[in-house]
């Protein structure tokens, strides 16, 4: 892939470019740049705000934070927390999970919006000066010499530019371009469901947390993200399950 006619801008040198800025692009830069490894993100989009992303962070993740000390400062952000998950039946109510049992120090799923997520980490990894993100940067081909990739370039501020690294990471979600300029074919499975997801007002008599009915082979999931967002909001995961 080094044939190419693009006036390159300009090009820039890394050790480690990560293509994608979801939770693991933001992490992984953040974890290299406090070993003081030069890391360079790039993400598509001109900033991290997407509706429907994964808005609960799990205990395992909590303790992840925790580990890098950033726990905290995370749970100081405005959220929620959901130790339980109910659901309703025609045959009665069901509690599903008690997340209060866990032998961790967050026993509860922290729902807190993912663009707040990403941002909070994305601003503790610019504390380091061999941080580097770029905003904007639409990655459309892979730098490949003698069977190594050196990295990538990509079409955003006026142009071509350049990123060479010594690793480039593809961290740029299920319908990853990386993985496309790769050639890599991933195993394709069929989940038995369809899923929509919709966003309503939230009452103040609406339920608090994670809770849901389900019934004749469908289930709705109210996902309580009122301390987070204004106005109070609940998210709604509609699934129709096939063999539920």
């Amino acid at each position: 892939m080094t044939n190419h006619t693009h006036e390159i801008i300009d090009i820039q040198q890394t050790t480690c470019c990560i293509v994608g800025g979801g939770p693991a692009g933001v992490v992984l830069g953040l974890l290299l740049a406090r070993q003081g490894i030069s890391v360079t993100l790039l993400e598509l989009h001109q900033d991290f705000d997407r509706d429907f992303r994964g808005d609960t962070i799990h205990p395992s993740v909590m303790e992840i934070m925790a580990q890098i000390g950033l726990a905290d400062r995370l749970l100081e952000l405005p959220h929620s927390k959901a130790r339980t998950l109910k659901l309703s039946s025609p045959n009665g109510d069901i509690d599903l999970t008690d997340f209060s049992r866990l032998k961790t120090p967050y026993p509860y799923i922290t729902i807190l919006p993912q663009v707040t997520f990403l941002e909070f980490i994305a601003t503790e990894a610019q504390q380091y000066p061999n941080f580097h993100l770029i905003m904007g940067a639409n990655v459309q081909e892979i730098i490949k010499e003698d069977g190594v990739v050196r990295g990538v370039r990509y079409r955003g501020d006026g142009g071509w530019h350049e990123v060479r690294a010594l690793l480039t990471v593809g961290a740029d979600g299920r319908f990853s371009r990386m993985r496309q300029l790769a050639g890599f074919e991933p195993i394709k499975t069929s989940p038995p469901m369809d899923v929509m997801w919709f966003r309503l007002p939230r009452k103040s008599e609406e339920p608090n947390g994670l809770s849901g009915r389900v019934g004749n082979g469908k289930m709705v999931v109210l996902l309580d993200v009122a301390a987070a967002l204004a106005p109070p909001t609940l998210r709604f995961l509609a699934s129709s399950l096939y063999d539920f």
